[in-house]
């Protein structure tokens, strides 16, 4: 395998090494098809061009692991789960979080390719799905194993899906366990990659609102995929939108501390409906403000 692009995905500051082999071409040397992204200007949604989305992508990654600013946050929102482990463990010998940080590096590798106009609108049909063709060719002759390129595949192909897993809402039992098999039984890593492609797409337009939406977003779906596991068929009896709606929340990691605590009062039994779950959620917020958490 590559060494120096190893030590890159290995690397708490991965995106800024990343950076240096893309300014140096090596990047290039190893993934040809990014460097057709340099320059490729995108719809006015996105603040970057194809590449340097891909590479902000991975700045995301790299910040929402550290323990500085929005990091602090997002280990806050995501200890419930034990993100750590959602990251754990080694595939062909490669860790997990190494792979994860290039699906942010190469989710996007096949824009280029599949970019078409639609009505004079620039879109990039089923760019997923071939990005995931290309790197079943290109991360096997960098030395990655079958399951590491496997993985990497997965979040590339499906990066898109969570946006459609809500629609309808809510997602069925087995709508999200069929998304589950998918992704190899790894939620976690793909939703890393989803919500690092947002950030990377609004760029310096990116506010603490929409990072508070994604988080409680991630929240959801993690919770349905434990209490699946745990129990087939429960459902979480309120969300996010019902504690700002009926107790009046502001958008934020109140609502997920408030969230996390009706949830897991549901799973022991102690909430059985979607009254009792308000009410509870009521005590757990007044128990909050008066401690001033």
């Amino acid at each position: 395998m590559q060494r120096s692009l190893l030590a890159a995905l290995t690397a708490p500051n991965g995106s800024e090494l990343l950076r240096e082999q893309a300014a140096s071409r090596q990047l290039f040397d190893w993934l040809p098809e990014l460097a057709e992204g340099e320059g490729f200007e995108q719809p006015a949604l996105h603040a970057y061009t194809v590449l340097e989305h891909c590479l902000a992508a991975v700045e995301a990654f790299d910040e929402l692991m550290s323990l500085e600013d929005r990091g602090i946050a997002f280990a806050e929102r995501t200890a419930w789960f034990g993100r750590e482990g959602g990251l754990a463990g080694e595939l062909d010998g490669v860790p997990i979080e190494a792979l994860t940080r290039l699906s942010c590096l190469v989710h996007d590798i096949a824009k280029p390719a599949t970019a078409t106009f639609v009505a004079d609108r620039l879109r990039f049909p089923r760019h997923g799905p071939r990005g995931a063709e290309i790197l079943g060719d290109r991360l096997p002759s960098l030395g990655f194993g079958p399951a590491a390129t496997a993985f990497v595949q997965a979040n590339v192909r499906y990066h898109l899906r969570p946006r459609e897993l809500v629609k309808p809402w809510p997602p069925s039992d087995k709508a999200v366990g069929r998304f589950l098999r998918d992704l190899g039984g790894r939620m976690f890593p793909l939703l890393m990659v989803n919500i690092c492609d947002g950030i990377a797409t609004q760029g310096p337009r990116y506010t603490d609102i929409h990072f508070d939406r994604h988080c409680n977003f991630l929240t959801y779906v993690m919770t349905r995929v434990a209490m699946l596991e745990e129990e087939p068929g429960a459902l979480p009896l309120i969300d996010g939108n019902d504690l700002m709606t009926e107790l009046n929340m502001e958008s934020g990691r109140l609502v997920g501390a408030v969230l996390t605590s009706v949830l897991a009062a549901q799973g022991a039994g102690r909430v059985t409906d979607r009254h009792e779950a308000l009410a509870y959620a009521r005590t757990v917020l007044q128990t909050l403000d008066a401690s001033g958490s």
